[in-house]
């Protein structure tokens, strides 16, 4: 089958100056994709993407850059005005801006569980507003969204972060329910798992390229191709590997077989992960054995 081409194609990357967001727009870039680089600016005022664009237009690839909070809604607005003014259409949206504020629940407070709901959430909801009515109007589009295997399993310390992501899935499936009649546009979520500026304090550097970003990037390439014909899919990718995540129910009980304390001590879970890193264990087996002293 020949290389995916995305030539005539613009995508927008949120969180797009470094880690997974770097890397998925130079992926897209370098096989034809207009790319608008999106990030909220540096401390110093300057423009964080800037740099990313910079290394698309060096390798021959199109490329600009866009300055603002993803929480921001009319931040979101100029940066679908700048890919449709720049580069004439919206194809691909990949919302990629995080953040995660570590601490048990006890001790977060409110106001910093927010800060995080308003960039992972709201940043993805502005973003998904923003560039809607473009695709809806060329009855075309792709759009990953980011979860994390801390949204699908839990991770100890970071509650707002979990919850955050695992919104995206109940917000692409719907989504994707209500994609005009007709209209291929696909809406899929990405949980990944890699060496970035983010998890860096949770991996050895020697790790940087077993788990680095680049070994990501071809799901989410082909999750924004036209290849990619299904929608509400959820894909765990990292150190070069991928599979697919299923949401799974147990078998049923009826409430008059018995008394209540019996029935719910029936319900059986099907096995299901205990936590993140232990998911995250199975995509990358070398580092959880050296973690481990195996």
């Amino acid at each position: 089958m020949a290389e995916l081409d995305f030539t005539g194609r613009t995508a927008i990357v949120t969180g797009a100056a470094k880690g997974l967001g770097r890397a998925y727009a130079r992926w897209l870039a370098a096989r034809g994709c207009a790319v608008v680089a999106s990030n909220r600016p540096a401390a110093d005022g300057g423009s964080a993407a800037q740099a990313t664009v910079d290394e698309i237009v060096a390798a021959g690839g199109r490329a600009v850059a866009h300055d603002g909070p993803v929480e921001s809604e009319a931040a979101a607005v100029e940066m679908a005005d700048l890919a449709l003014s720049r580069f004439g259409g919206i194809d691909i949206l990949v919302s990629n801006a995080g953040v995660v504020r570590w601490g048990e629940f006890g001790a977060v407070t409110a106001d910093e569980m927010r800060e995080v709901i308003d960039i992972n959430l709201w940043g993805c909801i502005h973003g998904l507003k923003a560039v809607w009515p473009a695709m809806t109007a060329r009855g075309y589009g792709r759009i990953v969204l980011t979860a994390s295997s801390a949204g699908l399993w839990g991770q100890m310390r970071s509650p707002a972060y979990g919850a955050s992501k695992a919104a995206m899935i109940g917000l692409a499936r719907s989504i994707a329910l209500d994609v005009p009649e007709g209209a291929d546009i696909r809406i899929n979520v990405i949980a990944p798992a890699a060496y970035t500026p983010m998890s860096a304090a949770h991996f050895d550097e020697k790790w940087a390229d077993y788990a680095s970003a680049d070994r990501v990037a071809p799901v989410v390439g082909w999750l924004a191709s036209d290849r990619c014909g299904s929608s509400g899919g959820i894909y765990h990718a990292g150190a070069g590997h991928v599979r697919r995540v299923q949401i799974l129910e147990g078998p049923i009980e009826e409430l008059s077989s018995g008394p209540i304390d019996e029935v719910m001590a029936r319900l059986q879970p099907r096995p299901e992960w205990t936590s993140s890193f232990a998911s995250g264990a199975e995509l990358m087996p070398e580092l959880a054995n050296a973690a481990n002293g195996s």
